[in-house]
């Protein structure tokens, strides 16, 4: 009797101290102004909630890991806590405001071989896990992250083809549910909740996979999915792709930082196109002088297909075309030329022959020394003009030689790479971003990287990774219909979240939506001339192409000039109106120079700007480049005026369909003679 008296208290206890680990217990932060709150329960498996303004925007997701140490966040019992705050500045010479505000308050949980660091600002909040498992390496299995949404909450969500991918798709306006269907998501993912669109991005990204949201087989709540760590690899014509992976998606040191998962919270659209979240989570910056890092406009002849106008040398890529782009680069003040690929093979045998492809794609023929095209002279010649050379490379080709390519390039005095066709977000390919720009840092080479994720806060790590693509940018206008000016308005309040963009702006010949047609030598976009023209001012690209050909930037001197001299790095940003897909309009400052801009979807825009909330009192010179009267039927039609305005005006504009407009703002400044 007594036996059966112990064993029943001993059930009891059991479930005594199961019921009290899975009640738990909750830790919580606010944010500096106390509108966000970040919450954290222990228990049978650590859950992350979040509020803002009193209202729920998560609500007990499941987090953790399960690695070969064992499940973080299951069965966890916290062994301590404490909470910080941190008030100060960042400086980032090569962004959209070069003092970025840097406040927080910080919960840190200790569960023993693991902490979970919770870190709230005004206008978002983040987790990340910390192992601490001693030396050696860890396996990590699975990493959890499910979201407690409805199938039917509306979404942002930017749908790939899958773990293999070129991160260079549309943003698809949909309920979560439909993502049961497609294979999953890369970030930003952005959802609504409660009146509130949240933005789900990471940062602080190393030695790690990049987390995706979707649903995988049977799942029944959308959550994190992650490449699986390659173990096998093949070649899928000028890409390196998994054949067999493991069964972790990493394999890592057993005690780290892992990267942040945050929520950025925006109570209006527009809010999501002024933020430095991502930023100011990531690592700092590593490279100790930076002072050889600049960039600016660049012009670019892979769009056009090395083709132009009124010249006596056939238009190919060739050493006379490439001296072309440099005089015109010159002579225009434009500070980079980049040559796409190409310069290490006879281009004109074609990609399709089997001979221009095996050379293509050989990777011993980048750095034999012998480049078809003369980039040595050429870069000499350039910098005699003080123009700073970028060349493009494929990015397997220096996975199997980065030190002998790297050195090379630095040998022939190469200023950046655009490297290109990665294609993947796996930890090795994650690992190669990495390794590459760190490399490239040592020898004062800068990096703009193409088929790629975006690469989040690496660009503060290491600023010399000036651009990223993971974007369905302007080239794709050589072959789809896809890239509509409501598209080019989505970009600013989603992938411009992840930083520096590649877009590829500068189309000349602008088309209405009736009257698009695709070309391969001369390309057309979508939208209006103006429309084009605030992209300069309104996308974040410290190296920003100019992509269409010389002649048809010259028969436009005033587009030219204005495009060419548009700065391509900010000392502050407001974002003052708009709606996702719709419309934005943005204001950036270099010096005490105001540009404002604004883009509009085919519906247009009327926008009244209220000048005393970005200028400081005065008067100012406007120069404007708009919309004209006739832009609804000739896209390309536009109007330039100048006129003085005052700090106290309002700016009256009306975007046509598809349109836009660029204001440059100069202070007057008289000088009094005695």
């Amino acid at each position: 009797m007594r036996g059966n008296i112990y064993k029943i208290m001993g059930l009891l206890s059991a479930a005594f101290f199961s019921a009290a680990a899975a009640i738990g217990e909750t830790f919580s932060v606010k944010s500096p102004d106390g509108k966000l709150e970040a919450v954290l329960n222990d228990g049978d498996q650590i859950t992350f909630s979040l509020m803002a303004d009193g209202k729920e925007i998560l609500k007990d997701a499941p987090i953790g890991m399960d690695t070969d140490k064992g499940k973080i966040g299951s069965g966890a019992k916290a062994k301590g806590s404490s909470i910080t705050s941190h008030s100060g500045t960042i400086e980032n010479n090569l962004g959209l405001r070069k003092t970025i505000k840097d406040e927080y308050n910080q919960l840190e949980v200790d569960f023993g071989g693991y902490k979970v660091i919770l870190r709230a600002y005004n206008e978002a909040a983040a987790y990340r896990f910390v192992s601490n498992f001693g030396d050696g390496e860890m396996l990590v299995f699975s990493e959890t992250l499910k979201l407690p949404l409805p199938d039917s909450t509306k979404t942002v969500a930017h749908v790939v083809q899958g773990m293999a991918t070129s991160f260079e798709r549309l943003y698809k306006h949909q309920e979560l549910g439909e993502l049961k269907k497609q294979p999953n998501a890369s970030l930003p993912f952005i959802f609504e909740k409660n009146g509130f669109k949240v933005a789900i991005v990471e940062s602080s990204w190393f030695e790690y996979p990049g987390l995706r949201i979707g649903y995988p087989k049977d799942a029944s709540s959308a959550q994190a999915m992650f490449a699986k760590y390659p173990k096998k690899f093949k070649l899928v014509h000028n890409l390196l792709q998994p054949e067999e992976t493991e069964n972790y998606i990493a394999k890592t040191e057993a005690s780290r930082e892992f990267p942040w998962r945050a929520f950025i919270v925006a109570r209006k659209d527009i809010e999501l196109a002024d933020n430095d979240t991502i930023y100011k989570l990531a690592r700092p910056c590593q490279i100790e002088d930076t002072s050889w890092i600049s960039a600016g406009p660049s012009v670019w002849d892979w769009w056009v297909n090395w083709t132009t106008e009124g010249v006596d040398f056939p238009c190919a890529f060739n050493d006379d075309m490439c001296k072309y782009y440099i005089d015109f680069a010159a002579e225009n003040d434009i500070p980079v030329v980049t040559f796409d690929a190409g310069w290490h093979f006879d281009r004109s045998i074609g990609l399709k022959n089997k001979s221009g492809l095996s050379q293509y794609i050989n990777d011993e023929k980048y750095f034999d020394g012998k480049p078809y095209v003369n980039i040595p002279a050429h870069v000499k010649y350039a910098h005699s003009k003080g123009v700073k050379v970028f060349i493009w490379v494929l990015s397997k080709a220096l996975y199997a030689y980065p030190e002998k390519g790297l050195d090379l390039f630095k040998e022939w005095g190469v200023d950046g790479l655009k490297i290109d066709f990665t294609d993947r977000d796996d930890q090795l390919a994650i690992r190669h971003f990495v390794n590459i720009t760190k490399m490239a840092a040592e020898r004062n080479i800068m990096i703009d990287w193409h088929g790629c994720p975006s690469m989040v806060g690496l660009n503060r790590t290491y600023p010399n990774a000036v651009n990223f693509e993971g974007v369905y940018g302007g080239e794709v206008n050589k072959w789809s219909k896809d890239i509509s000016p409501a598209h080019n308005v989505d970009l600013i309040y989603t992938r411009m979240l992840l930083g520096p963009m590649d877009y590829t702006p500068g189309g000349m010949r602008n088309s209405t939506k009736k009257d698009f047609a695709i070309s391969n030598n001369q390309p057309c976009v979508q939208g209006t001339r103006a429309h084009m023209v605030a992209m300069y001012v309104i996308y974040n690209a410290p190296l920003q192409m100019m992509s269409d050909r010389p002649c048809d930037y010259e028969k436009y001197p005033d587009i030219l000039k204005f495009i060419a001299t548009t700065p391509t790095t900010w000392d502050d940003s407001k974002a003052i109106e708009g709606k996702l897909g719709e419309y934005a309009v943005i204001a950036r400052r270099k010096g005490d120079v105001w540009y404002i801009a604004g883009m509009a979807d085919w519906n247009g825009k009327k926008v009244s700007i209220d000048l005393s909330k970005i200028l400081d009192a005065g008067d100012y010179e406007a120069e404007i480049i708009r919309d004209s009267i006739n832009s609804n039927i000739v896209a390309s039609d536009y109007k330039r005026e100048t006129k003085t305005v005052s700090s106290s005006d309002i700016l009256d504009l009306e975007m046509k369909n598809g349109g836009g407009f660029a204001v440059k703002l100069t202070p007057k400044k008289f000088l009094w003679l005695f």
